[in-house]
């Protein structure tokens, strides 16, 4: 009989293998050597009895964890077995498992039955009823408005959910003959509720898109940052996921301990080449964590554009936090003075151990003094999901820009490349398979010159790599928000109007608790209407210009109007750029150098762009109208001469008006501009407006109100 996998490890022990273990043991231990006497043996045990005799007190064993039996037999009977099998989960997995059975559950009520029963009876007909319950909710938690399922595939996701939790559930898996019925009914009541069985139309972003994106991140003044530091990140994590192919969620989370920098011999140059080696801890796991990943980042000479240079930009955040552990090394220049030592291949860059744990992806918080990085707060993957989707609108891609559009090229970019294999293209996207490529990443679209390729011609690969590009579909006409009028326009409409009536006739019992709790709901419920509405009117918008813009541009283009006012209005620049801004654009944006130390040059000039700017207040990003903005200036800008002259005089105003409209902490702040430091406000409610938004927070009011109460008791 096959002995099991233990007894391979370890052989079986009988009696007679004791008795020899036993003697063989023994036989280590007896002294055969003439030099061991007897009175060295009892010396030995005497010093060994001094020995122990000293060592009984116990601040010797201070270090060791020592419990009594009792503590661990209370810890096995504590054990939560039920809680083992939710760790097989991620945090975002258990969650959409809970929302799963939390329909489960709210169904069972519905129709008065217990859950538990539900789990135990389930068939085809109350897979039915609840499926089609399933499809008409209309309302999320608190009575949120919600779209509900519209295609197929969110029915067949929302099925798989649903085994997955019944298992969980019962502990066993559902009958198989109910499974396959199940199957059945997915197709009955997309069938009947007019699912749409169209797949949702998918991106990929090539690193020719990639380029036109960042240089559209980098440039843009429609969206806008609290700190250059959060727009530099986002440009920098757009080229990681990228190059390196990681979930969004790998990438956010990456600590300065996940960096290695090193400078690393090049023999077929004079001077070293910087590597970049980033260790991706935080992949997507499932039973347990994979291995990561290193990759190794070369720095590419003579760069065709350095907007797609992580080695830039890293660089220029990592000299803004003074992050080298090399006290001298402060500055770009001192960095690429450095060279290999002889006999050696490379010289390493160690970071600071103070920022090992600090986010390289991280917020910015408002503080009373100004907008401040946060290196401890991880940057939220959903905010750099929302910034992509936003700068690839202002791109003008029609195709909604998303973090996985990054690996999705990635993958297809490893998947066409002769040196990488099947093999290492899932070790590299931590696949288990080359079957998920095919499946979720491999794009139906045909991008290969098929008719060329059946005629024995060569085919057309450019080109028919720009076909199934994202750059393809620029038009920055494309609308991306709505125009005042159009805004407006919403409450007209007959459902607004209702509401309005309703929220009118409401005011009148405002004084009962109850009325005042009617009251405060219909205004909710208004501005979310208002909402939704605005959002419906701007995809309506989308679509007939998807449809209607085609054909108005081939008729210009036949009438001769070659060159079309709107574009040439949507391609203008409509914001002013600040210097600091434009010194950034302009040391990014340039060519390669023909010669290698202007090479170098031009480098450090963009490195030193970027540190300066991350430090750069652009201003809140907020989609809402900001109240109480400052007073048009039409006066021209002011001179660097006059500098002094407006300062004082604006301190001279503060000192003096009984009710100021400067604000003293941005004149106090030497990192605003002097346009923004000496801003005069409209009024003064509208000074304090600002300086509730701007310089207050929950922190700074605390400490006024207890310095308050103190200066009041003292």
């Amino acid at each position: 009989m096959r002995q099991s996998r233990y007894d391979e490890d370890y052989p079986l022990i009988n009696n007679e293998s004791d008795s020899a273990s036993d003697s063989d043991t023994d036989s280590l231990f007896d002294s055969s050597d003439n030099e061991v006497d007897t009175a060295s043996d009892t010396d030995s045990e005497a010093s060994l009895e001094e020995i122990d005799s000293d060592t009984n007190n116990d601040d010797l064993f201070d270090d060791e964890v020592r419990h009594p039996p009792e503590y661990y037999l209370a810890a096995s009977a504590n054990l939560d077995v039920g809680r083992l099998r939710q760790k097989r989960y991620s945090p975002k997995t258990q969650d959409r498992l809970d929302w799963v059975k939390d329909h489960h559950d709210r169904y069972c009520t519905f129709i008065k039955k217990h859950p538990v029963q539900c789990f135990q009876e389930v068939s085809a007909n109350f897979l039915y009823g609840f499926l089609c319950w399933v499809c008409d909710q209309r309302r999320g938690k608190r009575g949120r408005r919600r779209p509900g399922i519209k295609h197929t595939s969110s029915l067949q996701t929302f099925w798989k959910w649903y085994l997955i939790v019944y298992r969980l559930e019962t502990g066993m898996k559902i009958d198989g003959l109910v499974q396959v019925q199940g199957q059945n009914v997915l197709k009955v009541v997309a069938t009947e509720k007019e699912l749409d069985n169209t797949k949702r139309e998918s991106a990929t972003m090539y690193v020719e898109d990639l380029a036109e994106y960042a240089r559209v991140l980098l440039t843009t003044r429609e969206m806008t940052f609290q700190l250059g530091w959060l727009r530099i990140q986002l440009i920098l994590f757009c080229q990681l996921a990228g190059i390196t192919g990681n979930r969004p969620k790998a990438l956010v989370q990456l600590r300065y301990r996940h960096l290695k920098l090193t400078l690393i011999r090049d023999h077929s140059n004079s001077r070293p080449r910087l590597f970049i080696e980033l260790t991706a801890e935080f992949t997507k796991g499932f039973l347990g964590m994979k291995d990561a990943n290193e990759f190794k980042i070369p720095e590419i000479i003579y760069d065709p554009t350095l907007v797609l240079s992580p080695y830039t930009f890293l660089l220029g955040m990592l000299f803004k936090v003074q992050a080298f552990e090399s006290p001298s090394i402060v500055s770009p220049e001192k960095l690429y003075s450095l060279n290999v030592l002889k006999r050696m291949n490379e010289q390493q860059l160690p970071l600071k151990d103070a920022l090992s744990d600090d986010f390289i992806f991280c917020q910015a918080i408002q503080t009373a003094y100004g907008v401040c990085l946060a290196p401890h707060l991880q940057l939220f993957s959903d905010s750099v999901r929302y910034r992509m989707k936003i700068g690839g609108q202002i791109t003008g891609f029609a195709q909604v820009t998303k973090p996985y559009v990054f690996r999705d090229g990635a993958a297809k970019e490893l998947n066409e490349s002769p040196d990488v294999s099947d093999s290492f293209q899932n070790f590299i996207l931590q696949h288990s398979s080359i079957d998920t490529f095919l499946k979720h990443y491999l794009d139906w679209n045909i991008n290969v010159d098929v008719q060329n390729i059946y005629r024995g011609q060569a085919p057309q690969r450019e080109l028919m790599r720009f076909a199934c590009s994202m750059s393809r579909s620029i038009d920055p006409r494309r609308p991306r928000k709505l125009t005042p009028e159009q805004s407006a326009s919403v409450n007209e409409l007959p459902c607004i109007v209702k509401l309005k009536c309703r929220i009118t006739k409401l005011s009148g019992i405002r004084e009962d608790p109850v009325g005042e709790a009617k009251y405060q709901k219909a205004r909710r419920r208004l501005q979310s209407e208002k909402q939704r509405q605005r959002r419906l009117l701007l995809v309506d918008l989308v679509e007939r210009f998807k449809k209607e813009q085609p054909v108005i541009d081939s008729e210009r283009q036949l009438a001769g109007k070659v060159v079309d006012e709107d574009t040439r209005d949507a391609l203008a620049q409509s914001d002013r750029v600040t210097p600091e801004h434009l010194l950034l654009i302009d040391a990014i944006l340039t060519l390669p150098e023909t010669s290698l130390e202007n090479e170098y040059q031009r480098r450090i000039a963009a490195v030193n762009a970027i540190t300066a700017y991350c430090g750069v207040e652009e201003g809140p990003a907020s989609r809402r109208i900001q109240r109480g903005r400052p007073v048009k200036d039409e006066s021209p800008p002011v001179l660097k001469t006059e500098e002094p002259d407006t300062l004082s005089q604006a301190i001279r105003s503060i000192k003096s008006e009984k009710r100021p409209t400067k604000c003293f902490v941005c004149l106090g702040n030497r990192s605003l501009t002097l346009r923004e430091r000496v801003a005069s406000y409209a009024t003064s409610g509208s000074l304090s407006r600002h300086f509730l938004r701007k310089h207050t927070t929950l922190q700074t009011l605390v400490q006024y109100f207890f310095v308050s109460f103190h200066w009041q008791e003292t």
